[in-house]
């Protein structure tokens, strides 16, 4: 099956992070000159305890990192999540997602580099569908009309050029079947060695 390696949390380990998720939404709804003392102690103990339990490096198995993905990580709470659906005999994805109102940009919609982002997402995870690893090298986004916010968004994307060292991919964010966002993506292919210098990197950067 193509995709990032599975991780499935401890229970207690989901509930934090669902309750995480929960509280981001909320706090877009609590004014700032709210004086509540309780909910600071009780975030900052939060806190605490999960530095407490903190112990990962930025270099960790490749199932482990991406689970920490901003916007598929089951382990991320900035994680709408979203999830894929490959299909290998038409080299497409499909993907589901739903931005809360701690994306939002404009009024009831989301903000445009989250926009960008779930492009970017979506087009990069045609690569799944190859045995190649790579990173973008050009992103050209089209809005077309807002994209909403607390509403079930579907992004297909699909590879229409395939070359020795990049990739061309196309996609669409859609909304009730209709487009709001587009993009055309160029994914450079990385050799095992430069790839492995990105780990070794981020094993300097954790120390």
């Amino acid at each position: 099956m193509p995709g990032y390696p599975k991780v499935v949390p401890a229970p207690p380990m989901q509930r934090t992070v669902d309750a995480l998720r929960r509280a981001i939404k909320a706090m877009y709804h609590v004014m700032p000159d709210v004086d509540a003392e309780d909910m600071a102690t009780h975030a900052e103990a939060l806190a605490d305890a999960i530095e407490r339990e903190s112990t990962l490096r930025l270099r960790q198995p490749e199932d482990v990192r991406h689970s920490r993905s901003p916007m598929t990580g089951v382990m991320n709470p900035v994680s709408p999540p979203m999830t894929t659906e490959y299909f290998p005999e038409t080299q497409s994805v499909t993907c589901h997602i739903r931005y809360n109102e701690a994306y939002q940009g404009p009024p009831n919609c989301v903000h445009g580099g989250f926009v960008a982002a779930i492009l970017d997402e979506g087009l990069g995870a045609t690569r799944h569908l190859t045995d190649k690893r790579c990173v973008t090298g050009q992103l050209n986004v089209t809005y077309k009309r807002p994209t909403p916010i607390n509403a079930d968004l579907v992004l297909h994307a699909r590879i229409v050029e395939m070359h020795e060292r990049k990739m061309l991919v196309t996609g669409e964010i859609t909304h009730k079947g209709e487009i709001t966002a587009s993009a055309e993506g160029l994914f450079v292919f990385l050799d095992p060695e430069k790839f492995n210098a990105l780990a070794i990197g981020a094993h300097e950067a954790s120390r």
